[in-house]
């Protein structure tokens, strides 16, 4: 029996078309459990309730999203208990490069892209070294009748 992977990917997205888009990208790309939240609180409250030292989370966040944001969750971050198995891909619509700095500045902040992805974009992400070494991702290999194959 095949242990099951010892991480989840998140998305927290306010946008429900992008969010829908991302979930089924990401779930077309790996093997694992990914869930979608549509503001930083229900993200934060799933942190709260979930994460321990033995389970990796990969967070995809926006940072614009209404009452908890993600400036709020990268906030709530630098002093949670179990940051250290947590690891955040900004995924926002401003470019704005002081935004940009800022989120760098955040010790779990791991890369800042522009939230229209597509699959390849995402499978590039989660091909990044760091991401690679760290989650060992299982990776989908077989390919649904008319899905465009992506490099990994």
């Amino acid at each position: 029996m095949q242990k099951p992977p010892r991480y989840e990917i998140l998305l927290a997205e306010d946008n429900s078309l992008i969010l829908k888009l991302e979930l089924r990208s990401l779930k077309k790309l790996v093997n694992c459990p990914i869930k979608g939240f549509w503001q930083g609180g229900e993200l934060i409250e799933h942190l709260k309730q979930t994460a321990n030292s033995e389970h990796l989370k990969l967070i995809f966040l926006d940072l614009n999203m209404p009452r908890v944001n993600g400036w709020d969750v990268l906030d709530f971050l630098q002093d949670f208990e179990y940051k250290n198995s947590i690891y955040v891909i900004i995924l926002s619509a401003s470019m704005y490069e002081p935004d940009q700095e800022r989120a760098l500045k955040y010790s779990r902040v791991i890369g800042y892209y522009d939230k229209f992805l597509d699959t390849q974009e995402l499978s590039e992400i989660l091909d990044q070294e760091v991401l690679r070494n760290t989650f060992n991702f299982e990776f989908k290999e077989e390919l649904e009748e008319g899905e465009i194959p992506h490099a990994i």
